[in-house]
């Protein structure tokens, strides 16, 4: 049997793949179980490329594939659906991250700035180095671009006059931010501002706008 720590790095590997995480977030957006055929439709992929990641998020326990119910004759397609435990912020860290969430709600009287604060540092110090260069918008958006990928997100940046408008998807801690936003995405816009803080520069984040869809959040840095 294997160890629960062996489990939890085989889901990472399995999610280390961003087709993958694309088919695994277009699963739990569903109201129902979705076809290969579908999947590949809506990713714009061969059906074979999609069955291979789907064996793999089956291994790793993250879809659960079924047989289709027919009433009339023929051959019954496979169907495929989030698994119950498809987050990938499951497990020791996840819990953790709930038992902090909720001791910052009980602890302080604004738990949302609290968290906005907290964040703000931890942003400081990821991206602070100490140089006096001064960076252009074009490469603060990048770093900020690359520190949110790093940090689990699927960023996807876009210009739109004097602001860059970063689309979210993925969000690692998706459905404790649904639970617990106040803290969750306060904690994560903080986190933007404190990093562009320590990139320096003339740039701010405008907003952070929580589940603009389903799995999709979006931050404007102007």
């Amino acid at each position: 049997m294997e160890s629960p720590h062996a489990v939890e790095e085989f889901r990472y590997r399995a999610l280390a793949d961003p087709t993958r995480r694309r088919i695994l977030r277009i699963l739990e957006d569903r109201a129902k179980p979705a076809t290969v055929e579908e999947l590949a439709a809506g990713l714009g992929l061969h059906t074979n490329t999609v069955r291979g990641h789907l064996d793999v998020l089956e291994k790793a326990a993250l879809v659960v594939r079924s047989l289709e119910k027919r009433a009339s004759p023929g051959r019954p397609r496979l169907l495929y659906s989030a698994g119950d435990d498809s987050d990938p912020g499951s497990g020791g860290y996840r819990f953790l991250a709930q038992m902090l969430t909720t001791s910052l709600e009980m602890g302080t009287d604004d738990p949302s700035a609290a968290a906005q604060e907290a964040g703000r540092t931890w942003g400081r110090k990821l991206t602070e180095s100490g140089d006096s260069v001064d960076l252009s918008d074009e490469e603060i958006v990048r770093r900020i671009t690359e520190l949110l990928a790093d940090l689990g997100f699927e960023p996807r940046p876009y210009g739109e006059g004097d602001s860059t408008t970063i689309d979210l998807a993925g969000c690692p801690f998706r459905d404790l931010a649904r639970a617990q936003p106040d803290v969750v995405c306060s904690l994560h816009f903080g986190l933007l501002q404190g990093a562009v803080e320590g990139l320096g520069g003339t740039t701010t984040v405008e907003s952070l706008q929580p589940f603009v869809a389903p799995s999709l959040c979006r931050t404007v840095l102007t």
